[in-house]
């Protein structure tokens, strides 16, 4: 019993860390909520999409705030995608934009013929660097143009961008945590109904003994269905069927299917309220923090009236507001505003590392380069970022501080040379380049409202809607009192068995003499002394029996080939029929959502598809070998 508590515990826990993802401070993309998704649609509307229409993004923000950074780096380049591409990275770099996921899809399209499908998902790469989705198209353009080393490190940097993003942070949680609701659930209830299955003619058998020797045999089944069914009549649902059937398996099974059915229920406890809640907060996060929602829809560029009243509202008390709006007016060419309010930032927080650097920033810009040094120097010792250093060593070389200049930029390179490459690589001795938002101030948010909010689960609602099923304390104590009670009165009465040899029942009330609950008393006549019986019989009875035998795997074949789970059972391993049916559901759940049950072409694209099938494939083959282990197994027996 200890081993079984410790086994749910391990299990309990394993779900309750899919609650909790990594800290980082990469771009914030939530393609729900970007309007730019629409580039990739099919059925869109051009007049609410300014990335679709031919003038460019002219209209973009018009009657909201002046002419963003993003539009006029557009317009002021030749309609080519080339010279576009380079004016929109330098405006994401200088400027801390984050994802211009839009315009990277637009670009990408627009690319012409001659060049190479490479060339194409490159620029959108770089425009977009944060999204899996571009990296991935990047990725697979390498390899089809035979580039397999090239293609390999992009996949990694793919994975990479996916697990330090918090859109796809967000994306993974709502999935996983429905997948594994699905997949938990369909599978510890399935066990529980064929582990029922399995003993309901001997439940039947023995319950028409103890009413009445003369019972019909369709009345016996009648009446122990109609026990099993007692709790949908008394409103307990699905779960109180469950439990009726968890209940027969559990009489009836041997100390293995007892485990096994342990295991399901510690499953079924786990999917119905920790993790049902779960995925329940997971789906439901951005709509429970209105300010949260409002900043990723700033970053993302789809922000509406309302948004940035919002954060104007909380920007005196809440950081990400302030941090959100002091970005809103970067990008849209509001420097004074922006210097206000992290002016305003620095005043309530003096150590914030990001307000310290863009504020030095737009100092720099301005000119007073020993002011921006001293902010700049001050974020320095609070992180050791290499756009931070980079910006440090620009300002000393402004101020004719070599050596500092040069030392900082070692270090600036140490930390991240690919970063500071391809801000050196734009040849602009005045540049500073922006930190973009950070994202940690969300992560942060965002994790600890999962954690405290408690929302009405879907699942419970539908498979439990009694007192079963109000907590989990209530719902596997129920589980744990009849588990106790049977037991404890499983073994006042007989049970009725069948043969391992012929099938014929075996019960005490009905034979005069039981041998054992496996074989009946004229097979262990055959078997245990054959010289009694006349040799003509015995050869006969031995050839009907081998032709039952043969029958019997026949069917066991095909129910183990169509029946999740029933192999297990063939094999009499309740094991490895619970491991089946866990192994299928997952199978069965990607095969009805290869890319999850939230597409986001925008943001995952190819990934999720490669996601979801590594995973998918890996489960497909498990299955196939636990079902033919169980198939060797019965046949070895």
């Amino acid at each position: 019993m200890a081993c079984r508590r410790s086994f749910a515990y391990s299990i309990f826990r394993l779900i309750a860390l899919l609650a909790a993802f990594s800290a980082s401070s990469q771009e914030v993309v939530r393609p729900e909520t970007i309007a730019d998704v629409s580039v990739v649609a099919v059925d869109v509307d051009p007049i609410n999409d300014p990335w679709l229409t031919e003038e460019g993004p002219a209209v973009a923000k018009s009657a909201q705030v002046a002419r963003g950074r993003v539009a006029e780096a557009w317009q002021t380049e030749p309609a080519m995608a080339h010279p576009r591409a380079a004016a929109l990275l330098r405006a994401r770099l200088e400027f801390g934009l984050g994802n211009l996921s839009a315009p990277a899809a637009v670009i990408a399209a627009e690319v012409s013929e001659a060049d190479s499908a490479r060339h194409a998902t490159a620029l959108a790469r770089d425009l977009a660097p944060g999204l899996p989705s571009n990296q991935i198209d990047h990725a697979l353009a390498l390899l089809r143009g035979g580039d397999t080393g090239a293609a390999i490190g992009a996949l990694g940097a793919a994975f990479w961008a996916a697990g330090f993003n918090l859109g796809v942070q967000l994306w993974l949680l709502e999935n996983l945590a429905l997948l594994l609701l699905v997949v938990v659930l369909s599978a510890s209830i399935g066990f529980v109904l064929l582990a029922a299955i399995q003993v309901f003619s001997h439940a039947a058998h023995d319950l028409g003994d103890l009413l009445s020797g003369r019972m019909p045999t369709f009345a016996r089944f009648a009446a122990v269905a109609a026990l099993v069914l007692s709790p949908l009549l008394l409103g307990e649902g699905v779960l109180g069927l469950v439990l009726a059937l968890f209940a027969l398996g559990f009489i009836y099974g041997k100390s293995r299917q007892r485990n096994a059915l342990v295991m399901a229920a510690v499953l079924l406890v786990i999917g119905l309220h920790p993790l049902a809640q779960l995925a329940s907060v997971a789906t439901h996060l951005l709509d429970r923090d209105p300010i949260a929602r409002s900043v990723m829809s700033v970053l993302a560029g789809s922000e509406t009236a309302a948004d940035v009243e919002r954060l104007e509202a909380a920007f005196d008390d809440d950081l990400a507001a302030a941090h959100a709006l002091a970005y809103h007016a970067r990008r849209y060419g509001l420097d004074e505003i922006s210097r206000e309010r992290l002016s305003s930032v620095i005043a309530r927080y003096p150590n914030d590392a990001v307000a310290l650097t863009n504020l030095g920033n737009i100092e720099k810009r301005r000119g007073n380069t020993d002011v921006a040094i001293e902010f700049y120097e001050r974020a320095a010792a609070e992180v050791s970022s290499p756009t931070l250093l980079f910006d440090l060593s620009q300002a000393y070389a402004s101020a004719f501080r070599m050596d500092e200049y040069e030392t900082t930029l070692v270090r600036a390179q140490r930390f991240g040379g690919r970063e500071v490459a391809v801000l050196s690589n734009l040849a602009d001795p005045d540049l500073v380049a922006d930190l973009g938002f950070p994202i940690a101030l969300l992560r942060g948010r965002l994790l600890t409202l999962a954690l405290s909010q408690k929302t009405p689960s879907g699942a419970i609602a539908a498979l439990a809607p009694g007192r079963l099923g109000e907590t989990w304390s209530i719902t596997a104590g129920a589980f744990a009192l009849v588990a106790l009670f049977s037991m404890l009165f499983a073994d006042r009465w007989d049970h009725a068995s069948r043969c391992d040899r012929c099938g014929h029942r075996i019960c005490t009330r009905c034979e005069e003499t039981v041998w054992s609950d496996e074989i009946c008393e004229d097979c262990h006549h055959l078997f245990q002394n054959p010289e009694s019986t006349d040799r003509s019989l015995r050869l006969a009875r031995l050839q009907a029996l081998s032709v039952r035998e043969t029958r019997l795997d026949r069917i066991w074949l095909v129910l183990s080939l169509l029946i999740p789970g029933m192999a297990g059972f063939a094999a009499r391993r309740p094991d490895l029929a619970m491991f089946g049916l866990l192994l299928f559901s997952w199978v069965a759940a990607w095969a009805v959502w290869p890319s999850g049950v939230f597409a986001d072409p925008m943001l995952m694209g190819n990934a999720a598809l490669l996601s979801f099938a590594f995973l998918g494939v890996f489960a497909a083959l498990a299955y196939v070998g636990v079902v033919v282990i169980s198939l060797i197994e019965r046949k070895s027996r």
